[in-house]
């Protein structure tokens, strides 16, 4: 009988275990999804996943591509797009069922079905937004935005694969469980009147590759997920920056990316799975590196220690890292550049007293990795822009840079180091704000990326100092972004890239 009664108590003991483990967990049918669009993004670099919101009556959708903003009837049908903005749309909202715009910055509070307004905080549902935080069972982590109806919360959580997916909770017992079962992050929800949510996927998507300088087929150079490629100068070597791009690690806000520095052997017969090497590698964005002429030391962005900026690494690992540049959080520098004789660094960033993107030297010595002369922003005259990426060109007293003059124009010319009188190279029409450019050894030719009849960002050559157009050198169907000349001008590196969010809607 004790044996009996024990054995009782233990098989209730599993049994509760079992219930209060798996409750959180119990099975809920999941939504019938419907696609409604796929909303394509215009770069790489610098850009957020396209918004989306639903009409308050539940009638249409408004998207984001760029700086358009897209509106199509939630059953199908055509977009009609609306004027372009003078910059990226990243938050929209409808101020009616017949008016939707574009919001600066994404909401902090959202409103509640009752008109509540209600937060997040410390990753929690606080509701309203200065009472109590809301505990769901189970207990997980809420990453915004959200979205009410009369009855339910909807949400993001990161799931196991640091990517999030789509929860909701009931608001009156609290209980959450899981919607979607995406590979890549699921999130941004809205909601309408009717019932209908709306939620984003996103997808996105990059490898290496490069093609003869004379052009011809395209060679994939990587199969994961890599970008920013820039070469060795004496070994057969392509840095370039890595991971999966999300992780809930760097700060409190979402997106958080997950980036290191790798590099391949590019005389291998196969595209690369992995990582030959890992240069950086931190629960930071490290990314965009370049070594000096001799070898000794590597200059890469990184956003460690809570700054954006410069830092140098001895090749050989030997020393600690130590920063050069003290731009600070936000300030968001770009890639920077060895001059040929391994003298200075080139950048461009944000400059301190207005934010506008600049481009800066610092003198570096390559044998100690020691600050030889402070930061100095190149003083551009006859170029009215924000200053992009920038490439040596060979006698190290000039330098090829690419900048924005205005929404969707850029300007590509050559300048002294030391600041003067630009000269214009050439210009392009083009939505990607981003796209770096690359220069030959030799400095007769910059490489660049622009739109090309296909519809897609190919990769085109132009012959500095002639009235000569641009020679288009990739012709394959992808988009393509980040040239980088080899050493010995052979061939041409680069990023090919998708960046698109597909929207789905349920009803409850």
């Amino acid at each position: 009988m004790r044996q009996l009664i024990l054995l009782g108590i233990v098989a209730a003991a599993v049994v509760a275990i079992f219930w209060t483990r798996r409750a959180p967990a119990l099975a809920v049918d999941a939504p019938q999804l419907t696609y409604i669009t796929t909303a394509h993004q215009q770069g790489v670099v610098g850009y957020r996943d396209p918004a989306g919101a639903i009409s308050p009556d539940g009638t249409r959708f408004a998207y984001s591509e760029g700086r358009f903003i897209r509106v199509i009837p939630i059953g199908g049908g055509a977009p009609v797009t609306l004027p372009a903005a003078d910059q990226q749309v990243r938050s929209l909202a409808w101020t009616s069922n017949d008016t939707v715009v574009a919001v600066p910055r994404p909401a902090s509070s959202f409103v509640m079905a009752d008109g509540t307004a209600a937060c997040v905080a410390e990753r929690r549902i606080v509701i309203p937004c200065n009472g109590a935080k809301q505990v769901l069972e189970p207990d997980v982590d809420v990453i915004g935005p959200i979205a009410f109806t009369a009855n339910r919360v909807y949400f993001a959580s990161p799931n196991h694969n640091g990517m999030v997916a789509l929860w909701t909770a009931n608001l009156r017992t609290k209980m959450a469980h899981r919607v979607s079962s995406f590979s890549r992050d699921a999130y941004a929800p809205s909601a309408a009147s009717d019932g209908t949510i709306v939620f984003k996927v996103q997808s996105y998507r990059t490898h290496l590759a490069d093609v003869a300088a004379e052009g011809g087929l395209t060679r994939q150079l990587t199969t994961f997920q890599s970008e920013t490629p820039s070469y060795h100068p004496t070994q057969p070597l392509i840095a370039f920056t890595y991971g999966t791009w999300r992780r809930m690690l760097d700060d409190a806000k979402y997106p958080d990316i997950a980036q290191e520095i790798g590099v391949i052997d590019v005389t291998r017969t196969a595209p690369a799975g992995t990582p030959l090497a890992v240069i950086a590698q931190s629960d930071s964005e490290d990314q965009a590196m370049t070594w000096s002429p001799n070898g000794k030391w590597i200059a890469f962005h990184t956003h460690r220690e809570m700054s954006d900026d410069v830092w140098l690494r001895p090749a050989d690992g030997k020393r600690p890292d130590k920063r050069i540049t003290f731009l600070g959080r936000g300030a968001e520098v770009g890639w920077p550049r060895w001059s040929p004789d391994g003298r200075t660094v080139l950048l461009n960033g944000a400059r301190k007293r207005d934010g506008a993107s600049v481009l800066y030297t610092i003198g570096v010595d390559q044998d100690t990795g020691d600050v030889t002369s402070e930061l100095k922003e190149v003083a551009v005259e006859g170029i009215n822009a924000e200053m992009g990426h920038s490439e040596w060109l060979p006698e190290s007293g000039s330098i090829v840079s690419i900048a924005k003059e205005g929404p969707g124009r850029h300007v590509i010319f050559t300048v002294p180091a030391s600041g003067g009188q630009a000269t214009v190279v050439h210009r392009v029409q083009s939505e990607h704000d981003f796209p770096g450019l690359g220069v030959s050894r030799n400095g007769r030719q910059v490489a660049f990326a622009g739109p090309a009849p296909d519809g897609y960002f190919q990769i085109f050559l132009k012959t500095i100092g002639s009235n000569l157009l641009p020679v288009r050198l990739t012709t394959d169907p992808s988009n393509k972004t980040q040239p980088a000349f080899s050493p010995d001008d052979a061939r041409v590196a680069f990023t090919v890239w998708s960046y698109d969010a597909t929207f789905w809607s349920f009803r409850e």
